[in-house]
């Protein structure tokens, strides 16, 4: 497992650099530390193409849900014996937390300057806690307080795991931070991996807090099955897109953008074939969502606050994603977050490769018991 991870972060870097010493690219740009704001101005902003594609994507994807026939077998029904938990007294300190960065990040006052400037961490800390708050009270226990060592690990790899995607960016140029000129080559740095550190404590919060859902867990028991996922031949296929994608991300950011979301996951998914341990997607293979569909909405609805907070704030980042480039909600495109599903299949990857945590953290943690046919199994 150790050795195909490490071969995955080779592939992740080099494959993108070898496109662009294939097309005679300018490469010296990759390194400029804090990243330049060089914004292009000669995109094609909306493709009719690649709107249509987008669309049809998310039509096959959905309507493979909607044709989905119930089966005869009585649903799933997780049940908590133990009842609802009081609120822990954090979740209001916390709160207040988020709210104070909230207005420190959109509202610029007069000796605040460097606090305003510094915001996400902070923010995103109390976003984290407050969450963790919410799955106390409804489960009687979160990851937090029940596996810290582990739960703190988790932002060490997430800033590793962001600031590959930070790389794969310096190729597409997909976002563009106004502001990090403001910051030597240093403070960017510290500053940036604190806030990437906060990516995945917050999507396993989310998908955590999801999880407690007797509901969300029956409804993403039995979802359309994806047997093709299991196939040696898909899975060749999934691995060889992945690396011809990033080959193109390097080469021809313009129309191989999308391979910064995809080419990992198809990566991951082809390169476990030969996999001793099941992974989400032999999960998804047979039918069973609980894990990939609930870490998908909560890297989703992680994906709204980025962009919500992220509007008002300074610095903070804008967008130039060819061919999509309109319908903005915030500061994304509107198509744009359809990228932040994949996001959320990356996001449960990276944990199941790091091993932080037994099933019931990275799976959020699961009633005690549930029912299924009359009768009560452990």
């Amino acid at each position: 497992m150790f050795l195909r991870g490490c071969i995955f972060v080779a592939l992740i870097v080099s494959l993108p650099w070898l496109g662009a010493i294939l097309a005679g690219r300018d490469r010296l740009q990759l390194f400029a530390f804090p990243p330049p704001l060089a914004v292009p101005v000669d995109y094609l902003r909306v493709s009719v193409w690649a709107v249509t594609a987008v669309l049809a994507a998310i039509i096959l994807i959905v309507g493979s849900w909607l044709r989905r026939a119930r089966s005869g077998a009585p649903p799933v029904v997780f049940v908590n014996p133990r009842g609802r938990r009081r609120v822990p007294l954090w979740i209001f300190p916390a709160l207040v937390w988020v709210a104070l960065w909230w207005l420190i990040a959109w509202h610029p006052m007069p000796g605040m300057e460097w606090a305003r400037r510094h915001s996400f961490f902070p923010l995103w800390l109390g976003f984290i806690g407050a969450v963790n708050g919410l799955i106390e009270a409804r489960s009687g226990s979160c990851s937090m307080r029940r596996s810290p060592g582990q739960w703190l690990s988790l932002f060490a790899a997430s800033a590793g795991f962001w600031w590959g995607f930070e790389w794969l960016n310096r190729f597409a140029r997909n976002w563009h931070y106004l502001g990090a000129e403001n910051f030597s080559a240093a403070s960017y740095a510290i500053h940036a991996t604190l806030c990437f550190s906060t990516v995945l404590p917050a999507v396993a919060a989310v998908a955590e807090l999801l999880g407690t859902s007797d509901r969300w867990n029956a409804a993403m028991k039995c979802r359309p099955a994806w047997p093709w996922l299991n196939s040696i031949r898909a899975r060749r296929l999934l691995f060889a897109g992945g690396v011809l994608t990033l080959l193109g991300t390097g080469a021809r950011p313009d129309t191989f953008y999308p391979g910064l979301w995809l080419a990992p996951l198809a990566l991951y998914l082809g390169g476990n074939m030969h996999g001793r341990r099941a992974g989400f997607g032999e999960e998804i293979a047979r039918g069973d969502w609980r894990r990939a569909g609930t870490w998908m909405l909560a890297a989703l609805v992680c994906g709204g606050f980025w962009e919500m907070w992220n509007f008002h704030s300074y610095p903070k980042w804008i967008y130039t994603v060819p061919g999509v480039d309109c319908w903005h909600v915030f500061e994304m495109p509107l198509l744009g977050y359809v990228g932040y599903l994949p996001f959320g299949l990356e996001c449960l990857a990276a944990v199941e490769w790091i091993g932080v945590g037994n099933d019931d953290f990275r799976q959020g943690r699961r009633p005690d018991k549930f029912v299924s046919g009359g009768s009560i199994r452990p």
